[in-house]
């Protein structure tokens, strides 16, 4: 029998034990992510992928063969914008499955000279077709060798990688209103996630803001435009972070612009996706407001282990102008406590109250009823 990896059979079974051990321990450190399965975090990878080329080469030659075994061709390769934005189009052909569901990826691998083998996850852009084709898009960067890599392909080139794998991204019930945030190249898997949903009939609104930089950094702008016209409950809207005098659309990051525009927090689930920085602000802020944890989604394409500034998290929280959900923070800024929905167990949206809840409520009531205010604890 022939194994990858040069040396005996027990050479390569320690190989492949040290391999392993090293890999659960790279990932023993990371947090977990918030989509069920194994999620496509940046600084997962990047830290599993230093574990595993601290093995050694020949281990790492063991371990790239085991990993990246699939293929797929090139078909095209789109450049969507003038600061390094593409659209890579993949036929599968290595003649095994492709399924996936929204919000999964694939793992690229290749390898460079004076640099080895280097390996990224990258979230699907295309909807689910049953077809063995996929779509990435991809932010040309020059610290990341995979990402020029991939833009300079070219039609019949192929590329090995694994997958699909991660978690679906498509509701466990179509029951709540969807709110996408993202942040560059976040928005791959929501452009998927819409175009899935809204053609098996999902009727509840969705919404997509997208958090962008400059306007030359602005894509796909005519499919979304076309998802628009088609479905009347989608519908997008783009915030630039360095806006020109001319721009007439969002000034601002997704925090300062969008929570000002939200008139209702409930009924809806959020899914956020791009930069770390933005997911755990904005996350902590909507939790603050009132949106309980299992409908917050988080997916962090880089900056993956930051960690929320409590006064970036005040600002954008002070910002919403939804009072639909019990908050003592919202209440603090003047909205009225609804004394019968606590007493009936009921909180505004029609959850019921948790103990928790119950603390995050003293406050306020407290700050609408003073008298109360002499009460001592037993």
């Amino acid at each position: 029998m022939n194994h990858p990896y040069p040396g005996t059979r027990e050479d390569a079974m320690s190989a492949a034990s040290t391999t392993r051990d090293l890999r659960e321990q790279a990932r023993a450190r990371l947090r977990p992510g918030n989509f069920q399965g194994h999620t496509p975090r940046a600084g997962a990878h990047h830290t599993e992928s230093e574990a595993i080329e601290a093995i050694g080469a020949a281990e790492g030659r063991w371990f790239n063969s085991a990993r990246y075994g699939r293929r797929a061709r090139v078909t095209a390769v789109a450049p969507l914008t003038s600061t390094g934005t593409v659209r890579v189009s993949f036929e599968v052909v290595d003649g095994l499955p492709f399924r996936f569901d929204p919000g999964q990826f694939v793992g690229i691998e290749a390898h460079f000279k004076g640099l080895g083998y280097r390996r990224s996850p990258y979230c699907i852009l295309s909807a689910p077709s049953g077809e063995p084709v996929f779509d990435l898009l991809v932010r040309v960067v020059p610290q990341g060798p995979l990402s020029g890599y991939l833009a300079s392909r070219r039609p019949g080139d192929e590329v090995a990688f694994r997958g699909p794998t991660g978690r679906s991204m498509v509701p466990p019930d179509d029951d709540r209103a969807l709110a996408l945030f993202a942040t560059g190249t976040g928005v791959a898997p929501f452009v998927s996630l819409a175009r899935h949903l809204l053609a098996g009939g999902y009727a509840e609104p969705i919404t997509l803001w997208w958090g962008l930089r400059l306007a030359e950094d602005i894509c796909l702008t005519d499919e979304l435009d076309e998802l628009a016209a088609a479905y009347p409950n989608f519908r997008y809207a783009v915030t630039l972070s360095r806006p020109t005098d001319a721009w007439a659309g969002l000034r601002g990051r997704l925090g300062g612009s969008v929570p000002p525009l939200l008139a209702t927090l409930g009924a809806t689930r959020y899914y956020l996706a791009g930069n770390g920085a933005m997911l755990e602000e904005m996350a902590f802020a909507l939790s603050d407001m009132g949106v309980d944890l299992k409908y917050l989604y988080k997916e962090p394409f880089f900056n993956g282990t930051h960690q929320a500034d409590p006064g970036v998290v005040a600002e954008i929280r002070e910002r919403f102008v939804a009072t639909d959900l019990f908050s003592a923070h919202a209440n603090r800024r003047g909205t009225a406590f609804d004394l019968d929905a606590a007493r009936s167990g009921k909180a505004g949206n029609g959850d019921p109250l948790a103990v928790s809840d119950l603390f995050d409520l003293m406050p306020a009531f407290l700050s609408h009823h003073p008298a109360q205010g002499e009460l001592r604890p037993v």
